[in-house]
């Protein structure tokens, strides 16, 4: 939140553009959303932060006004996603802090949006697939006259979405070498592997 390259012009370089937006290449990989920057930035379209800011994660992690903001069904699910998403390896104790955060930044999303209508205008959010999702993510936190749509990006032929109402519409990529995310989480988590 709070970075932008709306300062920045057409010409500017990658570099530029990182550095505008405080890039953290380790959460979210340039080679993967890089030329979309750029792609935005070349047509003078601003591009800004929308997260939520790290610093207040752990404030988010106790506020548990937080669990009411999805109804009970979504919020159960997104418990589910946070479990699967670090592939059991959490203690059951963090899912409802972890939670906690996500429908945060779900929220802090929505308000960023929320900033940039403009009448006449479209705003896109690039963001992962689970903040996209309609039935758990930013959707469910926009004001109901926003008209919004959610498209899935899927590699391959990937697996579908056991809720069939999550997204409008699927993009295809294409298919991406297998990786074992969780074998790499594992490896970084070793004691919570055991």
């Amino acid at each position: 939140v709070g970075v932008s390259t709306a300062k920045l012009k057409p010409s500017s370089t990658e570099a530029q553009a990182r550095r505008a937006l405080k890039w953290d290449d380790k959460a979210w990989p340039w080679t993967a959303y890089g030329p979309a920057v750029m792609t935005a930035v070349r047509a003078g379209v601003p591009v800004l932060g929308a997260n939520l800011p790290r610093d207040q994660m752990p404030a988010s992690m106790n506020d548990s006004k937080l669990d009411g903001q999805l109804p009970g069904p979504a919020l159960k699910a997104q418990q589910q996603g946070i479990r699967l998403g670090h592939c059991n390896l959490l203690p059951e104790s963090q899912i409802t802090p972890m939670t906690r955060i996500q429908i945060a930044k779900d929220i802090t999303i929505a308000d960023t949006v929320h900033q940039l209508l403009l009448p006449g205008k479209t705003v896109v959010l690039l963001t992962g697939n689970g903040h996209a999702d309609r039935t758990l993510g930013v959707p469910q936190h926009l004001r109901a006259d926003v008209k919004a749509k959610s498209l899935q990006l899927r590699a391959g032929d990937g697996a579908t979405t056991d809720r069939p109402n999550a997204f409008d519409g699927v993009w295809p990529t294409p298919a991406l070498p297998e990786t074992d995310y969780c074998a790499e989480l594992k490896a970084q988590w070793p004691a919570a592997g055991k």
